[in-house]
């Protein structure tokens, strides 16, 4: 005999899918939202990332360039994507451009303290005497045959 869970009750699927509904609405509200908020810091984005380091835009444009000439239809349609998702992808801009010079400036942290600082200095024109001139002296000098 085996017993079974279950229930005759309609209402607890029309609950289920409710709740589903109004889940999958609120993360289409916050997802535009943030979306509307990208759209419009997008052009300080843009260039805020390309005074910190314009090489990030040149390469992703570099790379759609190139992509465009392998398959003219991956070209076009990642050039459409970029058109579209402008916003995120002034923000992934941003985001690398940071990266980039997280990783310089812990680079050069590094070589700084494998190499050590360097230290300023300044030569001295010194004349010593010349007892304590050590000069040197070749095989060929007169002076081995006396």
């Amino acid at each position: 005999m085996s017993q079974s869970n279950k229930s005759d009750n309609p209402w607890n699927a029309i609950i289920g899918v409710a709740v589903i509904v109004i889940f999958m609405v609120g993360l289409f509200m916050l997802a535009r939202f943030v979306f509307r908020i990208l759209a419009f810091l997008s052009p300080i984005m843009l260039i805020a990332a390309l005074i910190i380091d314009y090489t990030v835009v040149t390469d992703y444009l570099k790379w759609v360039r190139n992509t465009f000439r392998r398959d003219a239809i991956a070209g076009v349609i990642i050039g459409i994507l970029s058109v579209i998702g402008f916003p995120v992808l002034s923000g992934y801009f941003l985001a690398r451009a940071l990266l980039k010079k997280q990783v310089k400036k812990a680079k050069a942290e590094y070589e700084r303290r494998r190499d050590g600082d360097l230290v300023e200095y300044e030569e001295l024109e010194t004349d010593f005497p010349p007892s304590f001139r050590k000069e040197k002296r070749s095989i060929n000098d007169d002076d081995l045959v006396r």
